[in-house]
């Protein structure tokens, strides 16, 4: 018998805020990114249980960014964004 499997197959949640955000890296204005990424063992490349989450806020232009609790990630989601297509 043979079984394939795996870890590390991410699923990602983007979520963008509504009014602009001062970037102190960039020393933009701009629109920031909230994004919830899920990290799953695979089983034959089907993603089976969740292992590991992270919630990062970042900046749209730089890239530079900063973890946030799952309280604080929820709050911002809750009354700061909308969806990002």
């Amino acid at each position: 018998m043979f079984i394939i499997a795996g870890a590390g197959h991410p699923k990602t949640e983007k979520h963008i805020t509504v009014k602009p955000v001062h970037c102190y890296h960039c020393n933009n204005d701009v629109f920031w990114i909230l994004e919830k990424t899920k990290y799953h063992i695979t089983l034959f490349f089907i993603p089976v249980v969740p292992y590991k989450t992270e919630y990062l806020y970042s900046c749209s232009i730089c890239g530079s960014s900063s973890k946030l609790s799952k309280e604080e990630f929820e709050r911002r989601v809750q009354f700061e964004t909308r969806p990002y297509k």
